[in-house]
């Protein structure tokens, strides 16, 4: 037995070197597979940012519609915006980052019973649930019902890209005439 052992461990018939060419093949395999799936990976993680990045985009340009209706860039309720009516009241408008570039296109119409599309606006500012636009404060809300009303809106942002938006509804508190 040890005459077998003695005999295989001198052959040099280049069983060595063939293992050897094998194992190299194999990390070579899994080296490349391995740079694949990092580089994968990172497309992933790049996608992935600038996805929500445009999301935050189209965020920001709905809390910028809502802070700044009546001034500013995003100054969506104006006279001839208050006096088309329900069914016409529709208003575009960009906001812009704190370098100016745009970000996200706004979009503000009244929300309404009928489900009248205002043609100047998307299907989806069009798309809004269907409600009267004017109604009582809500409750607690701290506005008498005697003095006050309530007029709803729908403020769609989408970003420049296109890849996302938001739609939110937003209602402001009015003197009753």
């Amino acid at each position: 037995m040890i005459r077998f052992a003695t005999k295989i461990i001198r052959n040099e018939d280049g069983f060595v070197m063939s293992i050897s060419i094998l194992l190299s093949a194999i990390v070579l395999l899994v080296g490349v597979v391995s740079i694949m799936s990092s580089n994968t990976e990172v497309a992933v993680v790049r996608n992935e940012g600038q996805l929500l990045r445009e999301f935050y985009n189209a965020e920001g340009g709905v809390v910028d519609a809502i802070e700044h209706y009546n001034s500013g860039s995003t100054f969506w309720l104006t006279n001839d915006f208050l006096t088309a009516g329900p069914l016409a009241a529709g208003n575009t408008v960009t906001s812009h980052n704190l370098s100016g570039q745009s970000v996200a296109t706004v979009e503000v119409r009244c929300i309404e019973e009928t489900g009248t599309s205002i043609p100047a606006l998307s299907a989806a500012a069009n798309h809004l649930p269907q409600q009267r636009h004017v109604g009582p404060p809500p409750a607690r809300s701290g506005y008498s019902l005697r003095y006050f009303e309530v007029r709803r809106y729908g403020v769609t942002a989408t970003s420049t890209t296109g890849n996302s938006q938001i739609q939110v509804g937003v209602w402001k508190v009015f003197n009753k005439f």
